[in-house]
Protein backbone atom coordinates (compact mmCIF):
# COMPACT_ATOMS: atom_id res chain seq x y z
CA UNK A 1 0.00 0.00 0.00
CA UNK A 2 1.58 3.60 -1.19
CA UNK A 3 1.51 6.71 0.91
CA UNK A 4 -0.60 9.18 -1.88
CA UNK A 5 0.19 12.15 0.65
CA UNK A 6 3.56 11.34 -0.75
CA UNK A 7 3.46 10.01 -3.57
CA UNK A 8 0.62 12.97 -4.92
CA UNK A 9 3.34 15.47 -4.21
CA UNK A 10 6.17 14.17 -6.41
CA UNK A 11 3.83 12.79 -9.44
CA UNK A 12 1.89 15.38 -9.73
CA UNK A 13 4.76 17.85 -9.79
CA UNK A 14 6.50 15.16 -12.32
CA UNK A 15 3.11 15.48 -14.44
CA UNK A 16 3.41 19.22 -14.56
CA UNK A 17 7.09 18.97 -15.62
CA UNK A 18 5.77 16.84 -18.43
CA UNK A 19 2.57 19.12 -19.24
CA UNK A 20 5.17 21.84 -19.63
CA UNK A 21 8.11 20.23 -21.52
CA UNK A 22 10.25 21.64 -18.70
CA UNK A 23 12.59 18.49 -19.48
CA UNK A 24 15.61 20.08 -17.94
CA UNK A 25 13.85 20.59 -14.78
CA UNK A 26 11.35 16.65 -15.02
CA UNK A 27 15.66 14.94 -15.71
CA UNK A 28 16.51 16.22 -12.46
CA UNK A 29 13.77 15.61 -10.44
CA UNK A 30 13.69 11.89 -12.20
CA UNK A 31 17.35 11.68 -10.79
CA UNK A 32 16.52 12.44 -7.87
CA UNK A 33 13.55 10.37 -6.79
CA UNK A 34 14.99 7.22 -8.17
CA UNK A 35 16.79 6.39 -5.06
CA UNK A 36 13.29 6.82 -3.23
CA UNK A 37 11.18 4.24 -5.39
CA UNK A 38 10.28 6.00 -8.61
CA UNK A 39 10.30 3.00 -9.98
CA UNK A 40 8.45 1.12 -8.00
CA UNK A 41 5.12 -1.04 -8.29
CA UNK A 42 3.22 1.69 -5.81
CA UNK A 43 4.20 4.62 -7.34
CA UNK A 44 2.78 3.63 -11.09
CA UNK A 45 -0.50 1.69 -9.17
CA UNK A 46 -0.53 5.40 -7.62
CA UNK A 47 0.11 7.43 -10.89
CA UNK A 48 -2.74 5.63 -12.58
CA UNK A 49 -5.01 6.00 -9.01
CA UNK A 50 -4.65 9.75 -9.21
CA UNK A 51 -5.15 9.74 -13.22
CA UNK A 52 -1.99 11.03 -14.44
CA UNK A 53 -1.89 9.34 -17.57
CA UNK A 54 1.34 11.16 -18.89
CA UNK A 55 3.18 10.38 -16.16
CA UNK A 56 2.02 6.48 -16.16
CA UNK A 57 3.68 6.63 -19.36
CA UNK A 58 6.66 7.77 -18.34
CA UNK A 59 7.20 5.72 -15.43
CA UNK A 60 6.40 2.90 -17.56
CA UNK A 61 9.01 3.92 -20.11
CA UNK A 62 11.18 4.50 -17.40
CA UNK A 63 10.80 0.82 -15.93
CA UNK A 64 11.54 -0.42 -19.48
CA UNK A 65 14.48 0.93 -19.98
CA UNK A 66 16.33 0.81 -17.01
CA UNK A 67 14.78 -1.91 -14.48
CA UNK A 68 16.41 -5.85 -15.57
CA UNK A 69 12.74 -7.26 -14.57
CA UNK A 70 10.37 -4.87 -15.78
CA UNK A 71 7.48 -6.96 -15.23
CA UNK A 72 4.13 -5.71 -16.13
CA UNK A 73 5.22 -1.83 -17.38
CA UNK A 74 4.91 -3.03 -21.24
CA UNK A 75 1.00 -3.69 -20.24
CA UNK A 76 0.39 -0.27 -18.80
CA UNK A 77 2.45 1.54 -21.57
CA UNK A 78 0.66 -0.55 -23.97
CA UNK A 79 -2.76 0.31 -22.13
CA UNK A 80 -1.94 4.34 -21.42
CA UNK A 81 -0.50 4.78 -24.81
CA UNK A 82 -3.35 3.83 -26.48
CA UNK A 83 -6.06 5.34 -24.23
CA UNK A 84 -3.67 8.57 -24.86
CA UNK A 85 -4.27 8.24 -28.63
CA UNK A 86 -8.09 7.08 -28.09
CA UNK A 87 -7.02 4.32 -30.37
CA UNK A 88 -5.68 0.66 -29.88
CA UNK A 89 -1.82 0.74 -30.35
CA UNK A 90 0.30 -1.70 -32.15
CA UNK A 91 1.87 -2.48 -29.10
CA UNK A 92 -2.07 -2.94 -27.67
CA UNK A 93 -2.37 -5.53 -30.55
CA UNK A 94 0.27 -7.47 -29.81
CA UNK A 95 -0.96 -7.98 -26.08
CA UNK A 96 -2.54 -11.59 -25.74
CA UNK A 97 -6.08 -11.74 -26.80
CA UNK A 98 -7.08 -13.10 -23.36
CA UNK A 99 -5.55 -10.62 -21.10
CA UNK A 100 -8.46 -8.84 -18.89
CA UNK A 101 -6.92 -5.51 -18.82
CA UNK A 102 -6.82 -5.81 -22.43
CA UNK A 103 -10.45 -6.22 -22.77
CA UNK A 104 -10.79 -3.45 -20.61
CA UNK A 105 -8.81 -0.89 -22.70
CA UNK A 106 -10.84 -1.93 -25.77
CA UNK A 107 -13.83 -1.29 -23.71
CA UNK A 108 -12.66 2.22 -22.86
CA UNK A 109 -12.04 3.02 -26.05
CA UNK A 110 -15.59 1.97 -27.51
CA UNK A 111 -16.92 4.01 -24.41
CA UNK A 112 -20.10 1.32 -24.52
CA UNK A 113 -21.88 -0.91 -22.04
CA UNK A 114 -19.57 -3.66 -21.53
CA UNK A 115 -19.53 -6.77 -23.64
CA UNK A 116 -19.54 -9.57 -21.12
CA UNK A 117 -19.42 -12.13 -24.23
CA UNK A 118 -15.86 -11.36 -24.90
CA UNK A 119 -15.00 -11.25 -20.82
CA UNK A 120 -15.85 -14.88 -20.83
CA UNK A 121 -12.83 -15.42 -22.95
CA UNK A 122 -10.44 -14.03 -21.12
CA UNK A 123 -8.02 -15.90 -19.09
CA UNK A 124 -4.81 -14.85 -17.39
CA UNK A 125 -3.27 -15.00 -13.93
CA UNK A 126 -4.83 -13.44 -10.45
CA UNK A 127 -3.05 -10.31 -10.70
CA UNK A 128 -4.05 -10.04 -14.66
CA UNK A 129 -7.77 -9.41 -13.31
CA UNK A 130 -6.80 -7.33 -10.52
CA UNK A 131 -5.00 -4.75 -12.94
CA UNK A 132 -7.93 -5.09 -14.60
CA UNK A 133 -10.00 -3.76 -12.12
CA UNK A 134 -7.89 -1.09 -10.68
CA UNK A 135 -7.90 0.60 -14.98
CA UNK A 136 -11.61 -0.01 -14.84
CA UNK A 137 -12.04 2.08 -11.35
CA UNK A 138 -9.00 4.68 -12.29
CA UNK A 139 -11.67 5.72 -14.99
CA UNK A 140 -14.67 5.60 -12.82
CA UNK A 141 -16.42 2.56 -15.00
CA UNK A 142 -17.69 1.05 -12.13
CA UNK A 143 -19.88 -0.94 -15.23
CA UNK A 144 -16.81 -2.75 -16.68
CA UNK A 145 -15.82 -3.48 -12.69
CA UNK A 146 -18.81 -4.61 -11.62
CA UNK A 147 -19.05 -7.28 -14.83
CA UNK A 148 -15.33 -8.19 -14.16
CA UNK A 149 -16.57 -8.98 -10.48
CA UNK A 150 -19.10 -10.91 -12.13
CA UNK A 151 -16.57 -12.70 -13.84
CA UNK A 152 -14.84 -13.55 -11.04
CA UNK A 153 -18.07 -15.00 -9.32
CA UNK A 154 -18.41 -17.43 -12.42
CA UNK A 155 -14.77 -18.25 -12.29
CA UNK A 156 -14.95 -18.98 -8.39
CA UNK A 157 -11.85 -16.35 -7.76
CA UNK A 158 -9.69 -17.65 -4.97
CA UNK A 159 -10.32 -15.46 -1.79
CA UNK A 160 -6.95 -14.09 -2.06
CA UNK A 161 -8.02 -12.09 -5.51
CA UNK A 162 -11.06 -10.87 -3.37
CA UNK A 163 -8.88 -9.44 -1.17
CA UNK A 164 -6.27 -7.88 -2.93
CA UNK A 165 -9.17 -5.85 -4.82
CA UNK A 166 -10.52 -4.89 -1.55
CA UNK A 167 -7.18 -3.44 -0.79
CA UNK A 168 -6.72 -1.73 -3.76
CA UNK A 169 -10.28 -0.40 -3.34
CA UNK A 170 -9.78 1.00 0.12
CA UNK A 171 -6.75 2.75 -1.24
CA UNK A 172 -8.76 4.39 -3.72
CA UNK A 173 -12.00 5.07 -2.04
CA UNK A 174 -10.82 8.49 -0.92
CA UNK A 175 -9.43 9.47 -4.60
CA UNK A 176 -13.14 9.03 -6.05
CA UNK A 177 -15.02 11.37 -5.31
CA UNK A 178 -18.46 12.06 -5.98
CA UNK A 179 -19.66 10.55 -9.45
CA UNK A 180 -21.89 10.90 -11.64
CA UNK A 181 -23.54 7.43 -11.44
CA UNK A 182 -22.16 5.60 -7.68
CA UNK A 183 -24.89 2.62 -7.73
CA UNK A 184 -22.95 0.62 -10.00
CA UNK A 185 -19.90 1.18 -7.34
CA UNK A 186 -21.91 0.59 -4.42
CA UNK A 187 -23.42 -2.89 -6.04
CA UNK A 188 -19.28 -4.13 -6.87
CA UNK A 189 -18.76 -3.24 -2.65
CA UNK A 190 -21.55 -5.41 -1.59
CA UNK A 191 -20.89 -7.86 -4.31
CA UNK A 192 -17.01 -8.16 -3.29
CA UNK A 193 -18.35 -7.97 0.28
CA UNK A 194 -20.61 -11.32 -0.12
CA UNK A 195 -17.58 -13.24 -1.33
CA UNK A 196 -15.77 -12.51 1.86
CA UNK A 197 -16.76 -15.25 4.15
CA UNK A 198 -18.53 -14.35 7.45
CA UNK A 199 -17.22 -16.82 9.68
CA UNK A 200 -13.55 -15.44 9.52
CA UNK A 201 -12.90 -12.71 12.59
CA UNK A 202 -9.76 -10.96 10.42
CA UNK A 203 -12.43 -10.09 7.74
CA UNK A 204 -14.89 -8.39 9.90
CA UNK A 205 -13.19 -5.33 9.49
CA UNK A 206 -13.21 -5.10 5.96
CA UNK A 207 -16.25 -6.72 5.64
CA UNK A 208 -17.37 -3.78 7.83
CA UNK A 209 -15.51 -1.12 5.95
CA UNK A 210 -16.90 -2.31 2.28
CA UNK A 211 -20.73 -2.09 3.87
CA UNK A 212 -19.97 1.84 4.52
CA UNK A 213 -18.12 2.41 1.62
CA UNK A 214 -21.53 0.46 -0.12
CA UNK A 215 -23.95 3.42 1.95
CA UNK A 216 -21.96 6.23 0.77
CA UNK A 217 -22.29 5.11 -2.77
CA UNK A 218 -25.97 4.54 -2.52
CA UNK A 219 -26.72 7.72 -0.73
CA UNK A 220 -25.09 9.98 -3.34
CA UNK A 221 -26.94 7.75 -5.44
CA UNK A 222 -29.94 8.70 -3.73
CA UNK A 223 -31.16 5.69 -2.35
CA UNK A 224 -31.00 6.61 1.14
CA UNK A 225 -33.39 2.99 1.75
CA UNK A 226 -30.23 0.40 -0.01
CA UNK A 227 -27.64 3.01 2.35
CA UNK A 228 -29.21 2.89 5.45
CA UNK A 229 -29.16 -1.51 4.76
CA UNK A 230 -26.06 -1.22 4.27
CA UNK A 231 -24.63 0.94 6.83
CA UNK A 232 -26.75 -1.22 9.07
CA UNK A 233 -23.98 -3.60 8.22
CA UNK A 234 -20.88 -2.11 9.39
CA UNK A 235 -20.28 -4.06 12.81
CA UNK A 236 -16.54 -3.44 12.98
CA UNK A 237 -15.70 -1.31 16.40
CA UNK A 238 -13.64 1.19 14.63
CA UNK A 239 -16.28 1.61 12.27
CA UNK A 240 -19.04 3.15 14.90
CA UNK A 241 -18.56 6.61 14.42
CA UNK A 242 -18.76 6.49 10.74
CA UNK A 243 -21.63 4.23 10.66
CA UNK A 244 -23.76 6.63 13.30
CA UNK A 245 -22.93 9.43 10.99
CA UNK A 246 -24.30 7.35 7.79
CA UNK A 247 -27.52 6.36 9.23
CA UNK A 248 -28.34 9.67 10.21
CA UNK A 249 -27.59 10.98 6.92
CA UNK A 250 -29.17 8.99 5.03
CA UNK A 251 -32.28 8.98 7.14
CA UNK A 252 -32.44 13.06 6.89
CA UNK A 253 -31.99 12.33 3.17
CA UNK A 254 -35.15 9.85 3.79
CA UNK A 255 -37.06 12.92 5.69
CA UNK A 256 -36.75 10.62 8.78
CA UNK A 257 -35.65 13.18 10.47
CA UNK A 258 -36.50 12.03 13.77
CA UNK A 259 -34.79 9.43 13.07
CA UNK A 260 -31.76 10.89 12.05
CA UNK A 261 -31.78 12.72 15.98
CA UNK A 262 -31.74 9.73 17.45
CA UNK A 263 -28.77 8.54 15.55
CA UNK A 264 -27.49 11.77 15.99
CA UNK A 265 -27.31 11.33 19.67
CA UNK A 266 -26.15 8.02 20.21
CA UNK A 267 -23.29 9.79 18.00
CA UNK A 268 -23.27 12.28 20.74
CA UNK A 269 -23.08 9.61 23.86
CA UNK A 270 -19.91 8.29 21.41
CA UNK A 271 -18.15 11.20 21.42
CA UNK A 272 -18.30 11.48 25.03
CA UNK A 273 -16.32 8.86 25.73
CA UNK A 274 -12.70 9.42 26.21
CA UNK A 275 -11.20 6.69 23.73
CA UNK A 276 -14.05 7.94 21.66
CA UNK A 277 -13.27 11.60 21.60
CA UNK A 278 -10.53 11.09 20.85
CA UNK A 279 -11.06 9.14 18.06
CA UNK A 280 -13.38 10.98 16.54
CA UNK A 281 -10.93 13.99 16.67
CA UNK A 282 -8.71 12.41 14.60
CA UNK A 283 -10.49 10.63 12.00
CA UNK A 284 -9.92 12.38 8.62
CA UNK A 285 -13.65 10.65 7.12
CA UNK A 286 -15.60 13.02 10.24
CA UNK A 287 -13.74 16.34 8.90
CA UNK A 288 -16.98 17.51 7.14
CA UNK A 289 -19.90 16.58 8.60
CA UNK A 290 -22.18 19.10 7.15
CA UNK A 291 -20.51 19.83 3.89
CA UNK A 292 -18.12 18.81 0.88
CA UNK A 293 -14.44 19.63 2.26
CA UNK A 294 -14.28 23.71 1.68
CA UNK A 295 -11.07 24.99 -0.58
CA UNK A 296 -8.86 27.02 1.52
CA UNK A 297 -10.68 30.82 1.41
CA UNK A 298 -8.19 33.28 -0.16
CA UNK A 299 -10.20 37.49 -0.70
CA UNK A 300 -8.13 37.40 -3.45
CA UNK A 301 -8.87 34.48 -5.25
CA UNK A 302 -12.04 34.90 -3.92
CA UNK A 303 -12.71 38.87 -5.63
CA UNK A 304 -11.56 36.92 -8.98
CA UNK A 305 -14.32 34.16 -8.61
CA UNK A 306 -17.38 36.61 -7.98
CA UNK A 307 -16.51 38.66 -10.40
CA UNK A 308 -15.99 36.06 -13.10
CA UNK A 309 -19.24 34.97 -12.17
CA UNK A 310 -20.74 38.30 -12.62
CA UNK A 311 -19.17 38.90 -15.95
CA UNK A 312 -20.83 35.44 -16.96
CA UNK A 313 -24.34 36.28 -16.09
CA UNK A 314 -24.55 40.00 -16.67
CA UNK A 315 -24.41 39.55 -20.80
CA UNK A 316 -27.91 36.92 -19.81
CA UNK A 317 -29.43 39.47 -18.27
CA UNK A 318 -29.39 37.61 -14.83
CA UNK A 319 -28.77 39.78 -11.45
CA UNK A 320 -26.98 38.00 -9.01
CA UNK A 321 -26.98 40.13 -5.68
CA UNK A 322 -24.76 39.89 -2.98
CA UNK A 323 -26.20 37.97 0.00
CA UNK A 324 -24.80 36.35 3.59
CA UNK A 325 -20.91 36.93 4.36
CA UNK A 326 -20.40 38.01 1.00
CA UNK A 327 -22.94 41.23 1.54
CA UNK A 328 -21.55 41.72 5.13
CA UNK A 329 -17.97 42.26 3.54
CA UNK A 330 -19.50 44.63 1.31
CA UNK A 331 -20.87 46.94 3.85
CA UNK A 332 -18.91 46.63 6.54
CA UNK A 333 -15.52 45.84 5.47
CA UNK A 334 -15.75 46.99 1.55
CA UNK A 335 -14.21 43.58 0.70
CA UNK A 336 -14.65 39.55 1.29
CA UNK A 337 -14.13 39.60 4.71
CA UNK A 338 -10.85 37.61 5.44
CA UNK A 339 -12.22 35.29 7.71
CA UNK A 340 -15.12 33.63 5.43
CA UNK A 341 -15.18 30.40 3.68
CA UNK A 342 -16.92 31.09 0.65
CA UNK A 343 -19.10 33.63 -1.82
CA UNK A 344 -22.43 33.89 -1.50
CA UNK A 345 -25.22 35.58 -3.82
CA UNK A 346 -28.87 35.45 -4.81
CA UNK A 347 -30.77 35.44 -7.65
CA UNK A 348 -35.48 35.88 -7.06
CA UNK A 349 -37.06 33.14 -8.44
CA UNK A 350 -36.46 29.69 -9.15
CA UNK A 351 -37.77 29.71 -12.66
CA UNK A 352 -34.11 31.89 -13.52
CA UNK A 353 -32.21 29.02 -12.70
CA UNK A 354 -32.57 27.02 -15.69
CA UNK A 355 -30.54 30.48 -17.49
CA UNK A 356 -28.39 30.69 -14.61
CA UNK A 357 -26.85 27.67 -14.80
CA UNK A 358 -26.70 27.44 -18.72
CA UNK A 359 -24.48 30.48 -18.68
CA UNK A 360 -22.48 28.81 -16.09
CA UNK A 361 -21.64 25.62 -17.87
CA UNK A 362 -21.22 27.43 -21.57
CA UNK A 363 -18.46 29.60 -19.83
CA UNK A 364 -16.54 26.56 -18.96
CA UNK A 365 -15.69 28.59 -16.13
CA UNK A 366 -17.52 27.02 -13.29
CA UNK A 367 -18.51 23.49 -12.40
CA UNK A 368 -22.14 22.99 -11.51
CA UNK A 369 -23.39 19.93 -9.58
CA UNK A 370 -26.65 19.67 -11.38
CA UNK A 371 -27.89 17.13 -9.60
CA UNK A 372 -28.65 19.99 -7.03
CA UNK A 373 -31.36 20.85 -9.40
CA UNK A 374 -35.04 20.71 -8.65
CA UNK A 375 -36.93 23.12 -9.86
CA UNK A 376 -39.51 25.01 -7.56
CA UNK A 377 -37.76 22.85 -4.99
CA UNK A 378 -34.29 24.20 -5.57
CA UNK A 379 -33.08 26.87 -2.96
CA UNK A 380 -29.58 26.56 -3.13
CA UNK A 381 -27.24 25.50 -5.94
CA UNK A 382 -23.40 25.32 -4.97
CA UNK A 383 -21.22 25.76 -7.64
CA UNK A 384 -17.13 26.33 -8.05
CA UNK A 385 -15.11 28.72 -9.80
CA UNK A 386 -12.88 26.70 -11.43
CA UNK A 387 -9.28 28.89 -12.45
CA UNK A 388 -9.55 29.54 -8.68
CA UNK A 389 -11.28 26.45 -6.91
CA UNK A 390 -13.70 29.10 -4.79
CA UNK A 391 -16.84 27.62 -4.10
CA UNK A 392 -20.12 29.83 -4.37
CA UNK A 393 -23.60 29.24 -2.99
CA UNK A 394 -25.83 30.98 -5.51
CA UNK A 395 -29.31 30.72 -3.12
CA UNK A 396 -32.70 31.11 -4.62
CA UNK A 397 -35.13 33.59 -3.36
CA UNK A 398 -38.67 32.41 -3.25
CA UNK A 399 -41.42 34.62 -2.90
CA UNK A 400 -43.56 32.50 -0.15
CA UNK A 401 -46.37 34.05 2.86
CA UNK A 402 -45.15 37.55 2.09
CA UNK A 403 -41.59 36.83 2.33
CA UNK A 404 -38.66 36.48 0.04
CA UNK A 405 -37.44 32.77 1.28
CA UNK A 406 -34.04 31.30 0.62
CA UNK A 407 -32.40 28.21 2.03
CA UNK A 408 -29.44 25.61 2.43
CA UNK A 409 -29.96 22.35 0.98
CA UNK A 410 -27.11 20.16 3.00
CA UNK A 411 -25.56 17.92 1.56
CA UNK A 412 -26.91 15.89 5.03
CA UNK A 413 -29.96 15.67 3.69
CA UNK A 414 -31.76 18.82 5.14
CA UNK A 415 -33.37 21.69 3.53
CA UNK A 416 -33.39 24.93 6.14
CA UNK A 417 -35.28 27.77 5.15
CA UNK A 418 -34.37 31.36 5.73
CA UNK A 419 -37.31 34.70 5.44
CA UNK A 420 -36.50 38.21 4.54
CA UNK A 421 -38.71 41.29 4.00
CA UNK A 422 -39.15 41.51 0.35
CA UNK A 423 -36.68 44.01 -1.50
CA UNK A 424 -35.67 45.15 -4.89
CA UNK A 425 -32.05 45.29 -6.30
CA UNK A 426 -29.68 48.00 -6.50
CA UNK A 427 -26.71 48.89 -8.37
CA UNK A 428 -23.36 49.33 -6.47
CA UNK A 429 -19.74 49.43 -7.03
CA UNK A 430 -18.11 46.62 -5.86
CA UNK A 431 -14.15 45.19 -6.48
CA UNK A 432 -14.26 47.67 -9.28
CA UNK A 433 -17.04 46.83 -11.43
CA UNK A 434 -21.12 46.79 -10.79
CA UNK A 435 -22.97 44.74 -8.62
CA UNK A 436 -26.55 44.26 -7.31
CA UNK A 437 -27.53 44.26 -3.43
CA UNK A 438 -30.71 44.80 -1.65
CA UNK A 439 -32.29 47.89 -1.97
CA UNK A 440 -32.12 48.05 2.11
CA UNK A 441 -28.67 46.78 3.00
CA UNK A 442 -28.73 47.69 6.67
CA UNK A 443 -32.23 45.90 7.02
CA UNK A 444 -30.88 42.76 5.19
CA UNK A 445 -27.96 42.48 7.13
CA UNK A 446 -30.03 42.76 10.18
CA UNK A 447 -32.64 40.16 9.48
CA UNK A 448 -29.26 37.80 8.83
CA UNK A 449 -27.16 38.80 11.48
CA UNK A 450 -28.54 40.81 14.02
CA UNK A 451 -26.43 43.27 14.94
CA UNK A 452 -24.05 42.99 12.26
CA UNK A 453 -22.14 46.06 12.78
CA UNK A 454 -19.93 44.37 15.88
CA UNK A 455 -18.10 41.02 14.91
CA UNK A 456 -18.73 38.30 16.87
CA UNK A 457 -16.45 34.93 16.00
CA UNK A 458 -18.97 33.02 17.72
CA UNK A 459 -21.89 33.53 15.57
CA UNK A 460 -23.71 30.33 14.70
CA UNK A 461 -25.93 31.81 11.08
CA UNK A 462 -28.05 28.48 10.82
CA UNK A 463 -28.95 28.67 14.69
CA UNK A 464 -28.92 32.87 15.39
CA UNK A 465 -29.90 34.06 12.49
CA UNK A 466 -33.09 36.02 12.83
CA UNK A 467 -34.36 35.01 9.30
CA UNK A 468 -34.22 31.36 10.50
CA UNK A 469 -38.15 30.15 9.60
CA UNK A 470 -39.28 27.13 12.69
CA UNK A 471 -36.88 27.83 14.93
CA UNK A 472 -36.47 24.97 17.23
CA UNK A 473 -38.13 22.55 14.79
CA UNK A 474 -36.43 19.10 13.41
CA UNK A 475 -34.18 20.56 11.36
CA UNK A 476 -32.96 23.08 13.44
CA UNK A 477 -32.64 20.54 16.26
CA UNK A 478 -30.62 18.66 13.49
CA UNK A 479 -28.83 21.38 12.50
CA UNK A 480 -27.96 22.18 16.65
CA UNK A 481 -26.66 18.44 17.10
CA UNK A 482 -24.13 19.15 13.52
CA UNK A 483 -22.73 22.35 14.88
CA UNK A 484 -21.43 20.91 18.48
CA UNK A 485 -20.25 17.95 16.67
CA UNK A 486 -18.23 20.59 14.23
CA UNK A 487 -17.12 22.41 17.35
CA UNK A 488 -15.87 19.47 18.87
CA UNK A 489 -14.30 18.49 15.86
CA UNK A 490 -12.30 21.47 15.32
CA UNK A 491 -11.69 21.96 19.04
CA UNK A 492 -13.72 25.12 19.49
CA UNK A 493 -14.99 25.15 23.30
CA UNK A 494 -16.74 28.80 22.87
CA UNK A 495 -18.60 27.81 19.85
CA UNK A 496 -19.48 24.40 21.82
CA UNK A 497 -21.19 26.08 24.88
CA UNK A 498 -23.46 28.64 22.57
CA UNK A 499 -24.65 25.65 20.95
CA UNK A 500 -25.56 23.80 24.06
CA UNK A 501 -26.92 26.74 25.44
CA UNK A 502 -29.41 26.97 22.52
CA UNK A 503 -29.94 23.39 22.14
CA UNK A 504 -30.61 23.73 26.11
CA UNK A 505 -33.03 27.06 25.42
CA UNK A 506 -34.93 25.03 22.70
CA UNK A 507 -35.36 21.29 24.32
CA UNK A 508 -39.06 21.58 24.57
CA UNK A 509 -39.64 21.22 20.71
CA UNK A 510 -40.06 17.75 19.64
CA UNK A 511 -36.32 16.09 18.86
CA UNK A 512 -35.47 18.54 21.38
CA UNK A 513 -31.98 16.93 23.17
CA UNK A 514 -32.43 15.77 26.25
CA UNK A 515 -30.85 16.45 29.61
CA UNK A 516 -28.88 13.17 29.19
CA UNK A 517 -27.46 14.46 25.74
CA UNK A 518 -27.00 18.15 26.94
CA UNK A 519 -24.67 16.61 29.87
CA UNK A 520 -22.91 14.82 27.51
CA UNK A 521 -21.49 17.74 25.15
CA UNK A 522 -20.64 19.85 28.67
CA UNK A 523 -18.34 16.96 30.04
CA UNK A 524 -16.86 17.53 26.39
CA UNK A 525 -16.85 21.10 26.33
CA UNK A 526 -14.85 20.74 29.61
CA UNK A 527 -12.47 18.18 28.80
CA UNK A 528 -11.69 20.36 25.52
CA UNK A 529 -11.28 23.11 27.77
CA UNK A 530 -9.33 21.39 29.93
CA UNK A 531 -6.76 20.43 26.92
CA UNK A 532 -6.30 24.05 26.34
CA UNK A 533 -2.96 24.81 27.47
CA UNK A 534 -3.22 27.90 30.44
CA UNK A 535 -1.22 30.49 28.76
CA UNK A 536 -3.55 30.42 25.38
CA UNK A 537 -6.48 30.28 28.21
CA UNK A 538 -5.44 33.75 29.55
CA UNK A 539 -4.62 35.11 26.20
CA UNK A 540 -8.24 34.47 25.18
Amino acid sequence: MYVLSHEAERLQLIDRLLQQKDHAFLERVTVDEVGRGLLDAQTLQAARALRLPATVIYLATLGIENLPAPGDRPVWLAAYQSLGRGQASEALARLPERLPLKWVVRQLLAATAPDTSTLRKCKGQAGDWLAAAELAVDHARFDLLEALIADGERRKQPLIDWLNLTKSLFVRHQLLGRQADPEPLGRCYERIRAMLPTHSLPLVNSRSRLALYASQCYLQAGKPAAAIAMADQAKAPQDTLLRLIDLAKAHCHAGQLQQALVWLDQLIAQVAVPEKLAEFKAERETRELDAEAPAKFDPIEASQALVALQQTLEPVGQKAFLVSGTLLGYAREGQLLAHDKDVDVGIIGWEDQFTVIHALLQSGAFAVDTRRIGGAQTYHIPIKHLATGVSIDIFIYHRENGKLVTGVQSYFGYLQKFAFTPFELKSVQFLGIPFHVPDDVERNLAENFGDWRVPDPGYISHLESPSTVDVGGEVYQVVGRLRALEAIKAGQVDKLTRVIDLMRAHRSHPGGMGEDTLQRLGWVRDTLAAEIPHEVAEAC
